[in-house]
């Protein structure tokens, strides 16, 4: 038995003892998941358009006659005057201009829609009463045909004369539909749609002309003849 255990030891010592049991790793993780794509935000919604502006500067009671024999009645409570002979450039309420200038012999007088008892707006005849111009002020050029009309207008106060200013006039309803109108002379205006260059054997555009007056022929259907106030 002596010979024996230092065997039996070398053996249990080569072996190196017994191991503890050995814990199984943890389990991976799972990976996160990706983040949720945003959705877009949603387009804002479109300003509402601003209110027009209602112009209120008369109390009058105004019939508008059409040379096509129309004739509407009822209550302006906005007069304005165009700011260039055209209305290009807007409109103005200002009460030193929205006065008509009426001419009597030598002698004139400005006096205010609520002092016309009536005015009659006679227009020449087409062509002979029509003057074609161009401006080359533009460009392309600015071309225009102007009717000439002849316009009479009868006072509260018993007096008469003639209207020769240029502006345009323009009533608002009580309904908000508006009229926009010229008392002396119409114009039908166009800028052309080519330049003018050095060299061109024909400058002016002649066929614009005619279809200006052509647009005359059209407009003088139904263009105001008769304004009364009451």
């Amino acid at each position: 038995m002596r010979t024996l255990l230092p065997l039996v030891l070398l053996l249990v010592a080569a072996k190196g003892g017994k191991k503890k049991d050995e814990v199984p790793p943890p389990p991976a993780a799972e990976p996160a998941p990706a983040p949720a794509e945003e959705a877009p935000p949603a387009p804002a919604e479109p300003a509402p358009p601003p209110e027009p502006v209602r112009v209120r500067n008369a109390d009058l009671t105004i019939s508008v006659g059409f040379s096509d024999g129309r004739v509407k009645t009822g209550h302006v409570t906005g007069i304005e005057r165009s700011s260039d002979f055209y209305a290009e450039e807007g409109w103005t309420t200002d009460e030193g201009k929205l006065k008509l200038t009426v001419e009597s012999g030598s002698s004139e007088k400005q006096v205010i829609w609520k002092d016309v008892k009536s005015v009659a707006i006679t227009p020449g005849k087409i062509p002979d009463d029509v003057d074609c111009t161009y401006s080359s002020d533009f460009t392309p050029w600015m071309y225009e045909c102007t009717l000439r009309t002849t316009v009479t207008v009868s006072l509260k106060d018993g007096s008469k004369g003639i209207v020769t200013a240029r502006h345009k006039w323009r009533f608002t309803w009580e309904d908000g539909s508006k009229e926009e109108f010229w008392l002396y002379k119409h114009v039908a205006r166009e800028q052309d749609d080519r330049d003018v260059h050095f060299g061109d054997e024909v400058s002016e555009n002649f066929a614009l002309y005619t279809r200006l007056q052509d647009r005359l022929r059209t407009e003088i259907k139904t263009l105001v003849k008769s304004v009364s106030v009451s």
